[in-house]
C-alpha cells in the first residue's frame, strides 16, 4: 500500500502537467491536440473550445447540426459521472438501437454547451460509452449524440473531490494540521469513516473523515522542506510543507579559553514558548533545562580540562542542532 502510494506521488507531477492522461483511452479520442509549434490547442483550462482528434492529430467536428433534434429518451440514457479525477471526469452513458437493443461497438460523440467540437467514444458490447474527458471545474451542459441523429443533454458540474488543502509554513512542534474535505461523485461531503491517505515525503498515513467529510493529519515532521499530499479514491492534491527549526543558540561556544563553566543560552522559537524541555549533550554529559516565558533555557556547562574542540548537540524532541565548542589559549 505504502510503496504504491509513494510511486503514485512521484508520478503525480506528470499527471498534473499533462491534463488528464486518462483521456487517452482506447475507446475515446483525446480532447487535446498540439499545433506545429508544440503549443497546446484548445486547452480547456485556458480556452472554452472543446477539441478532439481522430488519432492522426486532425481536429474533427462531432456535432452535425443537419441532424436536427429528436427524442432520445429511448436511444440514449445519460447515467452520470462515475469517477472524478485530477483535471476532469469519467461519464457513463448507454446507447440503444430504436428496437431497444444495445448499440454495441459503435462510435458516438459528446460535447459541452454549444460547442461544435468534442469527443468521439466507442460503445462496448452492451452499448455503454465511457467519456474520459479533461475539463476544468465549472458548470456545463453535456451533450450526447447518437449516430442516428438523436441527442440528449444533461447538466454537468465538474469539481474537486478534495478541497481545503493549503501550503503550510510552520515551526517544528507547532501543532499544525493538514486538513482536506472529501466529496462524493455527486458533490456531497462524504460521511464519517471514509479513508483518506496522506503522505509527507515518503511516509504515508491513513485517516478517516468526520461526519462533515473532513480528514486531518497532525504534522510532527522534523525541520525541512517537504511535499505533502492527500488522496481520496482517484483524486490527489499536493502542497508544499516547510517545517522551520525552533532552536537558536544565543551564546557563542568559541573563544571561551580556560573558564571552568560556560553560561550557555538557547532560545525556543516556536509557539507556547514556556516550559519546553531542552537538552544539551556536551563532553559526554547531558544537561537539561526548561524554557522561561520568553522561550529561553539557560545551561551551565562544565568545560573540559583538555584544549581542543568538542561536539555539542542541542535537542528538543525529535529535532537537534549540532555545534562545536572550542577551548584553547589566545
Amino acid at each position: 500500500m505504502n510503496k504504491k502510494f509513494i510511486i503514485f506521488l512521484v508520478a503525480i507531477s506528470l499527471i498534473l502537467s499533462v491534463n488528464c492522461t486518462f483521456a487517452a483511452d482506447e475507446n475515446a479520442t483525446q480532447a487535446i491536440s498540439y499545433g506545429d509549434d508544440g503549443k497546446m490547442i484548445g486547452d480547456i483550462a485556458e480556452n472554452p473550445e472543446i477539441l478532439s482528434d481522430d488519432g492522426n492529430g486532425d481536429i474533427i467536428q462531432v456535432k452535425d447540426n443537419s441532424y436536427g433534434l429528436k427524442d432520445a429518451s429511448q436511444t440514449i440514457k445519460m447515467q452520470g459521472v462515475i469517477d472524478r479525477v485530477n483535471g476532469g471526469i469519467w461519464y457513463k452513458a448507454s446507447f440503444y438501437n430504436e428496437d431497444g437493443t444495445p448499440l454495441n461497438e459503435s462510435r458516438v460523440s459528446f460535447s459541452l454547451d454549444d460547442n461544435d467540437l468534442g469527443w468521439y467514444v466507442n460503445t462496448d458490447s452492451n452499448g455503454v460509452a465511457i467519456l474520459k474527458a479533461a475539463i476544468k471545474n465549472g458548470n456545463y451542459k453535456l451533450n450526447a449524440f447518437h449516430p442516428n441523429g438523436d441527442n440528449a443533454t444533461v447538466d454537468l458540474k465538474v469539481f474537486s473531490l478534495l478541497s481545503g488543502n493549503k501550503d503550510i509554513n510552520m515551526f517544528y512542534d507547532g501543532g499544525n494540521t493538514y486538513t482536506v474535505r472529501a466529496y462524493d461523485v455527486n458533490g456531497n461531503p462524504v460521511k464519517a469513516g471514509e479513508k483518506v491517505t496522506f503522505a509527507i515525503g515518503s511516509k504515508t498515513y491513513v485517516k478517516t473523515t468526520d461526519k462533515n467529510g473532513f480528514a486531518k493529519l497532525k504534522i510532527d515532521s522534523k525541520p525541512g522542506l517537504y511535499q505533502i499530499g492527500a488522496r481520496y479514491n482517484n483524486y490527489v492534491v499536493l502542497n508544499d510543507l516547510y517545517v522551520k527549526p525552533v532552536l537558536k543558540p544565543l551564546t557563542s561556544l568559541k573563544n571561551k579559553h580556560l573558564k571552568s563553566t560556560i553560561k550557555f543560552k538557547v532560545k525556543f522559537l516556536g509557539k507556547n514558548k514556556k516550559n519546553k524541555l531542552i537538552k544539551v549533550k556536551f563532553n559526554k554529559k547531558t544537561y537539561k533545562a526548561k524554557t522561561n516565558k520568553k522561550g529561553i533555557a539557560v545551561f551551565k556547562l562544565k568545560t573540559p580540562k583538555k584544549l581542543g574542540k568538542y561536539k555539542t548537540v542541542v535537542s528538543y524532541k525529535k529535532t537537534k542542532l549540532t555545534l562545536t565548542f572550542y577551548k584553547y589559549y589566545i
